[in-house]
């Protein structure tokens, strides 16, 4: 007997909770800015499916077995686990907090074709997909048909497993 299951992602997974400011290191009352990098809190809790989500989404990475630097503002650095160079010399990382990998960054030298809410948006959908994936393939599930709608973003994948 064969049992189908359909799993259908919405186009923004929980945007307003994968992820959210954190704070922005500078001040501008001193005159001192100790810091450009903003930090962005996500959900993305594990490793490997963060690197493959990045890699899906057509992002090259640098992996570190425990940090490396991320390049910013003026030569400013932060340690991270995961980054991303960008063409402008400034670079994006994910780093773990005991919790989740966050994002750091200089949000002014943004160097990706598409703007900071729609990166986190795509790589935060494409981390769900990659989960789904992994928890059916653990439950013994195949996936019989993958399909994303280019146009309203939404992604449906039909899963099945044989049961006796």
């Amino acid at each position: 007997m064969k049992a189908s299951f359909i799993a259908l992602l919405a186009a923004f997974v929980g945007p307003a909770m994968a992820f959210t400011p954190v704070s922005r290191a500078f001040t501008r009352k001193g005159g001192v800015m100790m810091s450009h990098f903003s930090t962005i809190k996500t959900q993305l809790k594990d490793k490997e499916l963060l690197l493959s989500s990045l890699k899906d989404i057509g992002v090259e990475v640098n992996v570190a077995e425990t940090t490396q630097p991320v390049r910013g503002y003026k030569g400013e650095t932060v340690q991270a686990e995961i980054a991303i160079a960008q063409e402008n010399g400034q670079d994006i990382g994910f780093r773990f907090n005991g919790e989740a990998y966050e994002m750091v960054a200089d949000l002014q030298f943004w160097g990706q074709t598409v703007p900071v809410e729609t990166f986190l948006e795509k790589l935060t959908q494409r981390y769900s997909v990659n989960t789904v994936l992994e928890s059916a393939a653990m439950g013994g599930f195949t996936t019989e048909q993958f399909v994303e709608n280019k146009v309203d973003g939404t992604v449906e994948i039909e899963l099945s497993r044989y049961v006796m």
